[in-house]
């Protein structure tokens, strides 16, 4: 038998006997609680049982392949990259666009939304006024139907929110065509060489007042706004005066 022979013969032997070992070990540990395996482990390192449990082949730790242990010829030279590695910047563009797909955003508060024109806003919701006169007419009826109390309070409180929300949007509109036939006027009066005359704070509430009692007078409302202003007026003479 050569020496190669027996030297095979000596590892398969060896080989064998830490097979018996490890099998011998295994049993033993079958017979032992998760508590007292652990606690043996603690005792004799983590390493130290791999090697009696597993082998010392298997506790053997493979050295990872480094990305860049790539040789080149020349220290000079550029290095060679593997074409199985993705470049990281490559498809950046279209991550990009996917995560700006899945965004939401409040147009509300954002930029590419535009500057926010009040004139614009109020002109393309101008519907709305329509749609709280319709809800007024439906509240009106079931006030009508309705007996409680507490829901009559309720409903009553909408329908005024709803009646003030409509009469702040056409004293909006009002107010703009006065402004609207002002620009006009100046404009008109430099094109024919002529100096307009700019309005004052106190001239142009003038205008909106004699507007909103023309408004009135022609709706046959101007009664009823006076006697309530006048009411309003006698309140505040009432409490300046120490009058209950």
């Amino acid at each position: 038998m050569s020496s190669s022979d027996e030297s095979l013969s000596a590892s398969e032997h060896e080989a064998s006997g830490e097979d018996e070992s490890q099998n011998a070990i295994r049993e033993d540990l079958k017979g032992m609680t998760f508590e007292e395996i652990m606690k043996l482990k603690e005792e004799l390192g983590a390493k130290v049982y791999k090697e009696a449990v597993l082998g010392a082949s298997s506790s053997k730790i493979q050295k990872p392949k480094s990305k860049t242990d790539l040789k080149r010829l020349n220290k000079n030279r550029p290095r060679e990259m593997s074409t199985r590695r993705q470049d990281p910047f490559l498809g950046a563009e279209q991550r990009t666009e996917r995560k700006k797909a899945n965004e939401i955003r409040d147009p509300r508060f954002d930029e590419k939304s535009g500057a926010y024109n009040a004139d614009t806003f109020k002109k393309n919701y101008q519907f709305v006024s329509k749609i709280r006169d319709k809800e007024v007419i439906r509240l009106k009826k079931q006030l009508d139907r309705e007996h409680g109390d507490e829901e009559r309070d309720n409903i009553k409180h909408t329908m005024l929110r709803l009646i003030n929300k409509n009469v702040e949007d056409r004293r909006w509109h009002s107010k703009q065509n006065l402004l609207k036939q002002e620009r006009d006027g100046i404009q008109k009066k430099h094109n024919q060489g002529q100096q307009p005359h700019y309005l004052t704070k106190k001239e142009r509430r003038a205008q909106e007042l004699v507007a909103q009692f023309e408004q009135l007078k022609s709706t046959g409302k101007l009664n009823k706004h006076l006697e309530k202003r006048r009411k309003k007026n006698a309140a505040k003479d009432r409490k300046r005066i120490g009058i209950e």
